[in-house]
């Protein structure tokens, strides 16, 4: 940390490609089965991070794949195939899928992954599993931190690094789900305007609702345990979605795509 900060990593990036899920998790910070949208990026949307990166020369020591379950993408294996260009670009990085492992549909695609890319199989074994730490409890919500000004951070953004969906680019992957909950419209728009600066300014907003920053390591149960503004913003996404600018401007109607079930 730099004077009480946690220091954003701007070498590694998750890419979240396809929101949908076919597992439950309780606290799930991609809120996959708390605000359900079987939406993705587009192949377009992942060339274009593609040639920023290497237009820019942004020197990626590893890009993680993932979701939702990222291998039920309509459009997988051939949305990861982009990132292939980039390794030519850049052998140094790794390229990492991040899947559930659950059901036969999951690892059917699993064994379609090109050989560039390494597999980080969760091998989750139930629709209902584990709790994951209490994302859904935000600290603006709790008195404690009624005088925080929620710019610390937390340990996701120094060692997970950034977040990318079809939205644009966030401080990490759980903060670029808050905004697609909340709609609050902070996604960069290009790589060319990330910065530590760029990033550390989303943190006012989206720490404040996110229960990781009361502390990722506490190993917090509190399964479905939700605070009062995670329970409006849901309530009101199930009414109706926020209308968020698409990162790269690409026209993507909000297509529902199946899921296929655990057989």
């Amino acid at each position: 940390m730099k004077h009480g900060q946690y220091l954003q990593n701007i070498n590694r990036i998750e890419i979240e490609i396809f929101t949908g899920c076919n597992l439950q998790c309780r606290q799930c910070d991609r809120s996959s089965p708390q605000a359900v949208s079987n939406e993705g990026m587009s192949i377009e949307q992942v060339n274009l991070f593609v040639q920023e990166s290497i237009n820019l020369g942004w020197l990626w020591y590893e890009i993680e794949v993932l979701g939702g379950e990222p291998t039920l993408h309509p459009e997988f294996p051939d949305i990861i195939e982009p990132l292939r260009d980039y390794i030519a670009f850049n052998p140094d990085c790794t390229v990492i899928l991040v899947s559930n492992g659950y059901g036969t549909h999951v690892n059917k695609m699993l064994a379609a992954v090109p050989e560039f890319v390494t597999i980080d199989n969760t091998m989750k074994e139930s629709v209902n599993t584990i709790p994951f730490n209490g994302y859904n409890l935000a600290p603006i919500d709790d008195a404690a931190y009624k005088d925080d000004a929620f710019t610390r951070g937390c340990r996701i953004v120094s060692e997970c690094g950034l977040g990318l969906n079809r939205y644009g680019y966030y401080l990490c992957g759980a903060g670029a789900s808050i905004d697609r909950v909340f709609g609050y419209g902070l996604g960069l728009p290009s790589l060319s305007c990330v910065s530590r600066e760029s990033l550390y300014t989303q943190r006012k907003t989206l720490c404040k609702i996110c229960g990781h920053y009361k502390g990722r390591h506490l190993k917090i149960r509190t399964d479905d345990e939700v605070s009062e503004s995670w329970r409006e913003a849901y309530d009101h996404y199930r009414i109706v979605k926020p209308n968020l600018a698409l990162y790269g401007n690409s026209v993507l109607p909000r297509k529902e795509a199946a899921i296929p079930t655990s057989s």
